[in-house]
């Protein structure tokens, strides 16, 4: 019976062994197949995201919304880390914000030299959404890609939340410059009317 149950604990001993040298067999696998596949470190902080492989460095920055037309500037700078004689930079939006590149969509771009291209996006309705920028660099024999995305939150008013300084700055400028050009015509009618009046009175004014 204590030879039967020594035995049992050998072999128990001896799976639990196999399986933990299984897993961290696994582990390694799955570590060495992200390093091939060199997934991208995102970082996102605020109205800036960086994306970063061994292919490309991009950033993309939201602008300030502009408070007449309800536009959002997007600027993308990609700094490649390899020769890219073919680029292509394609813009993926939902069908609820119209894109408006002002670049070509394709490029030449040189190694560890950084590029700078700018997008609008007008919003047609509110929503969460996500803006990305997608990079392919188009090899003879092989594709390299990257992409980085902004999250854009945006109210009923299409006003992106939360709302910045900037935006706010911008309405009270609009705002103020509304007052002043009210103000001035104001005057220069009040002016205007005045002279039209003493040259109706002396028109009027018999000459006796």
């Amino acid at each position: 019976m204590k030879t039967l149950k020594l035995f049992t604990t050998i072999v128990l001993l001896l799976l639990s062994f196999s399986l933990i040298s299984a897993q961290d067999s696994t582990v390694e696998i799955d570590t060495e197949t992200a390093e091939n596949e060199s997934i991208p470190i995102v970082e996102e902080k605020e109205k800036t995201t960086t994306s970063t492989n061994k292919y490309f460095e991009l950033e993309l920055i939201r602008g300030t919304q502009n408070p007449l037309t309800k536009s959002i500037p997007y600027t993308l700078y990609i700094t490649p880390k390899i020769e890219s004689e073919e680029t292509q930079i394609l813009w993926s939006v939902p069908s609820t914000l119209i894109a408006k590149p002002s670049h070509k969509e394709f490029q030449t771009l040189q190694k560890d030299q950084t590029y700078t291209f700018k997008m609008n996006v007008s919003p047609q309705r509110e929503g969460s959404y996500e803006v990305t920028a997608n990079i392919v660099s188009w090899q003879y024999d092989i594709n390299y890609t990257n992409s980085v995305s902004s999250t854009l939150e945006l109210s009923k008013n299409l006003v992106v939340q939360p709302v910045d300084s900037e935006y706010t700055l911008s309405i009270l400028l609009l705002t103020l410059g509304g007052l002043i050009l009210l103000g001035m015509g104001g005057f220069l009618a009040y002016k205007a009317s005045d002279k039209l009046i003493k040259k109706l009175k002396s028109w009027l004014t018999p000459p006796f």
